[in-house]
């Protein structure tokens, strides 16, 4: 990658003028587009350390711009711009941690030369909502009473992402992903928190937290779609998870059949005797499970005959390579047989196209979710998704 070198994609002649000059008084070499394929053949060919993107431009949307620098494994310092305010912010930055971009900051306009200084110079990211100053955002520190902290703050909050019956179309149901809106950090993913709950024992809060949310956002939208719900190892250790979802259950009259408790191969692992036990209670209650990340994990094929899952998820890391890799698509083809062997629904993840779409079904996949057909939204976009989806139908 080359030294101090820019590439700006936007259509302001007047932000790309003084984006140009504050950063060749850095010593920067700097290039602009204004078309989104230029910009992307201009990343491959000249390989800029760092990148300034409008988020909105008439011909070009910037979240499809960011997925595609996933795609390439981008390597390049992010900086992001928009006029819009602050209503796109949190879906760029989400993108961004979900597919490990180096965001440094995002800047507002009309831009601050010396915000843009500090982005250009790699200093730690700033504040998304700084407009003029700005502060240099420390390390989000993460135990037992930040946790608190936020419960206490209503920072936590709920995003859906649909659920497709790949041969009709229809949607079936929701997952319901937990994420913490942190007032100056932004949207953290549970990557980072959860770890921490499950050690202190936070984790019960939060998950029926996901399961009151989702099933009142559920109700608020139809009378026979799913919620997937996904449940920690640490949940696995006493009956308190049982109480609590029958409790919740009953409280909303909700039908346990509609929900699907999503668990790793892992935790069915950690005691396998408890486990068994409670998911049989669990599943004679009429909750449905999903051994989840399926092909990642170390379970062995007696285990998953043994427990009562009724649904197979297939792992993202496999869709995501379905196309390029014939091993990929092998280990896909061969974990479907075995989910009809066992009777097991099959549902996979990471469906970002229309080809992975259109094979997983091919293989006999019957269900599945991804940002072919949409990221995780929060309660509201959802519900928009969902009419617009129908109506399209």
């Amino acid at each position: 990658m080359s030294t101090n070198t820019l590439l700006i994609l936007d259509d302001d002649v007047t932000l790309t003028t003084l984006m140009t000059a504050v950063a060749r008084d850095l010593a920067f070499e700097v290039k602009h587009c204004e078309d989104g394929r230029q910009f992307i053949d201009a990343i491959l060919a000249w390989k800029p350390s760092h990148l300034a993107i409008d988020l909105v431009m008439p011909s070009i949307d910037g979240i499809e711009i960011l997925k595609t620098l996933a795609r390439m494994d981008c390597q390049s310092s992010i900086i992001l711009t928009s006029g819009i305010g602050s209503a796109l912010l949190p879906l760029a930055q989400l993108t961004a941690l979900e597919h490990q971009l180096n965001i440094r900051g995002i800047l507002h306009h009309p831009v601050l030369p010396h915000l843009l200084q500090k982005l250009l110079a790699d200093h730690p990211s700033v504040d998304l909502h700084a407009t003029d100053h700005t502060e240099v955002i420390k390390p989000l520190s993460i135990d037992h009473e930040s946790i608190n902290e936020a419960i206490r703050q209503q920072q936590f909050v709920v995003y859906y992402q649909p659920q497709i019956e790949l041969f009709t179309g229809e949607v079936i149901g929701f997952e319901a992903l937990l994420r913490w809106q942190h007032p100056q950090q932004g949207i953290q993913l549970p990557e980072l928190f959860i770890h921490v709950a499950e050690d202190t024992g936070q984790i019960e809060a939060l998950t029926e937290y996901v399961v009151v949310t989702g099933i009142q956002f559920i109700q608020s939208i139809s009378s026979t779609l799913c919620l997937s719900v996904n449940i920690s190892a640490k949940s696995l250790h006493n009956d308190r998870l049982i109480k609590m979802l029958e409790q919740v259950c009953q409280r909303f009259a909700f039908d346990p059949a509609r929900m699907i408790l999503e668990l790793t191969e892992t935790a069915t692992m950690l005691d396998t005797q408890q486990a068994e036990r409670i998911l049989t209670h669990l599943r004679e209650q009429g909750f449905k499970l999903s051994i989840d990340d399926f092909g990642t994990g170390y379970s062995s094929m007696s285990q998953l005959a043994a427990l009562p899952f009724t649904e197979l998820k297939i792992d993202k890391s496999f869709v995501t390579t379905m196309e390029a890799s014939s091993k990929s698509r092998k280990v896909i083809a061969s974990t479907l047989k075995l989910a009809e062997s066992l009777g097991l629904e099959t549902i996979a993840e990471g469906i970002e196209n229309s080809m992975a779409a259109i094979g997983l079904r091919e293989l006999g996949c019957r269900f599945g979710q991804g940002y072919f057909f949409a990221r995780p939204m929060d309660a509201a976009a959802s519900k928009v998704w969902l009419s617009h989806w129908n109506g399209q139908r």
